[in-house]
């Protein structure tokens, strides 16, 4: 759990590198400015802690250190029964003048739209660096797992492994992926 979880942390720290190339295959790269300077402030960013009670908010210190640190964008998949308030979350991070992006996620898994809107935020590269907030590592595995097919090139099999980590079933990882993959071939086609 703990490398699923640093893995997704990583991923939220460094998604202005990613683009449309591989990712490297390394389990966590050396942190970043931003990281070292914002763990005392970010408690929960993209999953660093799977309960929520256990951790916090992200500060507005820590919304403003990712704007001194060159962050363009936040992505939260929260929704307001996390009890987050997400209309101040906005205002803090347009404050510190970044964009602000919310796919609220209520389910462990992802409606495919949803996943449509997360992959084009994420590859946009106007918002990056990006930093994605969210409550529960199950929350943000299927987006993760289907970007790591999609976008870095990852095969299924490694992907469903690393989203398996969080706790979602295999089965249903497995079956989400199939069926989201199904339905983009059948657009393109």
């Amino acid at each position: 759990m703990k490398n699923f979880i640093g893995s997704l942390a990583s991923f939220a720290l460094v998604i202005a590198l990613v683009g449309a190339a591989p990712a490297p295959q390394t389990e966590r790269p050396l942190p970043n400015r931003f990281e070292r300077s914002a763990n005392v402030d970010v408690p929960i960013v993209l999953c660093i802690d799977d309960k929520p009670s256990a951790g916090g908010q992200p500060s507005g210190a820590a919304y403003a250190k990712a704007a001194a640190n060159g962050y363009r964008s936040v992505l939260t998949l929260r929704t307001k029964q996390d009890g987050v308030d997400l209309v101040r979350e906005r205002l803090t991070v347009e404050q510190n003048k970044m964009r602000y992006f919310n796919i609220p996620a209520s389910a462990k898994l992802p409606r495919h739209q949803q996943v449509d809107e997360f992959l084009a935020l994420v590859r946009d590269k106007a918002n990056h660096p990006m930093l994605i907030n969210c409550a529960f590592a199950e929350r943000v595995a299927p987006f993760m797992m289907i970007f790591r097919i999609t976008a870095q090139g990852w095969n299924e099999d490694k992907a469903v492994e690393e989203a398996n980590r969080s706790g979602l079933s295999r089965d249903q990882l497995k079956k989400f992926t199939n069926d989201y993959l199904l339905r983009l071939e059948k657009k393109r086609a």
